[in-house]
């Protein structure tokens, strides 16, 4: 039997059987339906647990230090004498 065979006969079963397969998937979407509202309710206990991922979680809280203090020695600080804004940071050019 190739596989053109197997797809006539399988087509040819839902024109057959269209009331049939359309009657067991709205049985099958039913028994779903009442499963996840009994589980939902908490009639019955899940007995295929999901591991729980909350949606909204709230991350990890950092505190922010308001205060600064600065860890190199003021003695020690490069100043241009010829600069107008005394700038630490600025590299000679």
């Amino acid at each position: 039997m190739n596989n053109q065979n197997r797809l006539a006969i399988v087509l040819s079963f839902f024109r057959q059987k269209k009331k049939l397969v359309i009657g067991l998937l709205l049985a099958l979407l039913f028994i779903v339906v009442i499963y996840v509202a009994l589980v939902r309710f908490g009639v019955i206990k899940d007995p295929f647990p999901l591991p729980s991922i909350p949606l909204l979680q709230k991350g990890p809280q950092v505190s922010i230090k308001t205060d600064y203090k600065n860890p190199f020695d003021k003695k020690t600080q490069f100043i241009n004498p010829f600069d107008d804004y005394k700038n630490p940071f600025v590299v000679s050019r």
